[in-house]
């Protein structure tokens, strides 16, 4: 082989190992598996005996109702895959932690960036976790089921009982979880009532971006 052919070949060479590595940071860079969605999500949360699973892990948040038997507590229907999940105005995590930014609106924490300061919450286990059935309310008692939920979550919809009806207080801080893959995601209230003229209490609007700062 003459210097001059070997050098063309070397060049060849050179030239398509830069592609490859350019595919490779590409398919880094550009990970097709994280898909990259921001909007809105309405479900009906009234049902004391269901909770409505979220997965932010799709095209768009997948949506699944679970039902809780008010008899022996158990629940049908939850699925594999999942992020969060409401019930009523509580929500459980699948193992993320969670911290309430002082911002009311995702774009001013996306303008801030990842939080270096403040307290991630998880989820905590109790027996009563949930109210499952109200109708023996005039006896004197309620029914819960067992189970996780994470309070800082929670705090969107504050309910003071100590008067009747009671007070509801709603907070719109964005909510930042950091899942349990690593990939964060910014969830927001934006109404807690139908959007009907009968503004039923326990339609959630939620606003939210998937992923966060990735």
């Amino acid at each position: 082989m003459n210097r001059r052919r070997h050098f063309i070949l070397l060049g060849i060479a050179s030239l398509m190992g830069l592609f490859s590595a350019c595919d490779m940071l590409e398919e880094v860079y550009d990970d097709p598996t994280i898909e990259k969605q921001e909007g809105q999500y309405y479900i009906d949360a009234t049902d004391y005996a269901q909770w409505v699973y979220i997965n932010f892990h799709t095209p768009t948040p997948t949506i699944t109702i679970s039902t809780i038997s008010p008899d022996d507590l158990t629940e049908t229907g939850a699925p594999a895959e999942w992020d969060i999940a409401q019930h009523r105005y509580d929500v459980k995590t699948n193992g993320a932690a969670v911290m309430m930014t002082p911002y009311h609106s995702i774009k001013e924490l996306e303008a801030a960036g990842l939080p270096d300061e403040g307290e991630w919450v998880e989820d905590e286990e109790s027996e009563q976790c949930i109210t499952v059935d109200m109708s023996h309310m005039m006896e004197g008692y309620l029914t819960y089921a067992p189970g996780h939920k994470n309070k800082e979550l929670g705090k969107w919809v504050e309910v003071d009982t100590s008067n009747m009806p009671p007070n509801y207080t709603m907070h719109d801080n964005v909510m930042l979880l950091r899942l349990k893959d690593g990939t964060y995601a910014a969830i927001q209230l934006a109404n807690f009532m139908s959007t009907d003229s009968y503004q039923v209490k326990g339609w959630m609007t939620v606003n939210y971006k998937y992923p966060m700062f990735n």
